[in-house]
């Protein structure tokens, strides 16, 4: 069998594709497949800027379409992922040439707001990226002035009606986020920014902080980690995640990433270190929670040398549980709840805690500490919520109940 030399480079790029994947939670088998795909493209196009890169992508691909047809579309999976790595935006977008050089420059001014300013996650700031890349295309294309010419509200609104109306609302509502994010860095660096475009609610039927936060069934959400039973090995695991989300706030990722070294048990908390906005902070437990802790790592988790709190039992056993495993326990115990589907995800467990708290007569800044904001705006959302705050405001209609008909 022959055997191809890889050069630096090429190895280089390959360690960099296989981490971003990890990071995706692809699996090792597709690790592999796609980084097989990467080498062959990587040996035949040689030297590649990214400047250069879908071209070279695009003619790579027409070759394999012929050549390979039975593997085509894995290499084209594995290609597109490389590139959004790379370049950060998707390889079907259609910029015109003359406002490549332009996108960048604001792209590399955003991403750099978002890390340096923001403190967001890498994969987050791909995603932002993606976003505002697509947005940003879409105007140059049909504003023969670029971004010269400022934009307005009106800009935003034909974009999200011409080009969003196919997708969920969750999607609209991401890239939406990404788009007004973009414009505050705009601000922030003191570029002219239309005021109107901070007036709009760009998209009130999916903008989610125009409206309540949505909330799990107290009684649902107070008796869901009894629901896993404590008497098998994965009920007990089970039981300590659910409470990390229905004590704690936390976020999938958060969870995901604790480690044994994380607990202070002398002091009675835990530190997250895996934040989205990059900042740590420690958080108390609980009596039920401790016990609940102590009951899994001294009778149910498996005997592995991986310092990850939580651990796979059955396939790959004692290796690390992953988001979609964590975000899989809550949803299987949810549906056993009685809850549709779109009230099992772990973000819902979340604003339920983040609400309670509110409401529990605790203020926006020790709310927002406690759910890693870095902003107290994004916190405020959950004033919405404060029902026995309004009900204790509310005045009785002139007249009483003389005037009800």
């Amino acid at each position: 069998m022959s055997k191809f030399k890889i050069s630096k480079g090429t190895r280089c790029e390959l360690s960099k594709f296989k981490e971003y994947m990890r990071k995706q939670e692809y699996t090792n088998s597709s690790v592999i497949g796609y980084c097989t795909h990467l080498s062959r493209f990587l040996r035949q196009a040689g030297s590649i800027q990214a400047s250069t890169l879908k071209e070279s992508i695009e003619t790579f691909l027409n070759i394999e379409s012929m050549d390979r047809p039975k593997t085509f579309k894995y290499c084209r999976a594995a290609l597109r992922l490389y590139y959004r790595m790379v370049v950060g935006g998707s390889l079907n977008g259609n910029s015109k040439t003359n406002s490549v050089t332009e996108t960048a420059v604001l792209l590399q001014l955003f991403r750099n707001y978002s890390l340096e300013v923001k403190h967001i996650q890498e994969s987050t700031v791909v995603s932002e990226i993606r976003h505002v890349r697509e947005f940003l295309e879409y105007t140059f294309e049909h504003n023969s002035q670029g971004y010269e010419n400022e934009l307005t509200a009106e800009d935003i609104r034909n974009y999200i009606v011409k080009q969003l109306g196919q997708l969920s609302d969750s999607s609209k509502g991401r890239i939406i986020t990404s788009i007004r994010n973009f414009f505050r860095c705009q601000e922030f660096y003191g570029h002219s920014v239309h005021q109107s475009v901070f007036r709009l609610p760009l998209s009130p039927a999916v903008w989610k902080k125009s409206a309540f936060p949505t909330t799990m069934n107290i009684n649902i959400f107070n008796a869901l980690y009894m629901i896993p039973n404590e008497n098998t090995d994965a009920g007990k695991r089970n039981r300590c995640i659910i409470l990390f989300f229905t004590e704690l706030a936390l976020r999938c990722s958060e969870v995901a990433a604790l480690t044994l070294d994380d607990f202070n048990w002398h002091n009675g908390c835990v530190t997250v270190r895996k934040a989205k906005n990059g900042a740590e902070r420690a958080l108390p437990l609980s009596m039920k929670m401790t016990s609940t802790l102590v009951e899994y790592l001294t009778d149910a988790r498996p005997q592995t040398s991986n310092r990850m709190l939580f651990v796979r039992f059955s396939h790959k056993r004692g290796e690390p549980m992953g988001r979609s495993q964590i975000r899989g326990v809550i949803r299987r115990n949810g549906a056993k709840a009685g809850l549709e589907d779109k009230f099992c995800g772990t973000h819902i467990l979340r604003r339920t805690v983040a609400t309670k708290l509110y409401n529990s007569g605790n203020s926006l800044k020790l709310t927002a500490d406690i759910l890693g904001h870095e902003s107290i705006d994004s916190t405020t959302h959950y004033s919405k919520a404060d029902l026995s705050g309004l009900l204790s405001a509310a005045s009785p209609w002139p007249g009483g109940e003389r005037n009800v008909r």
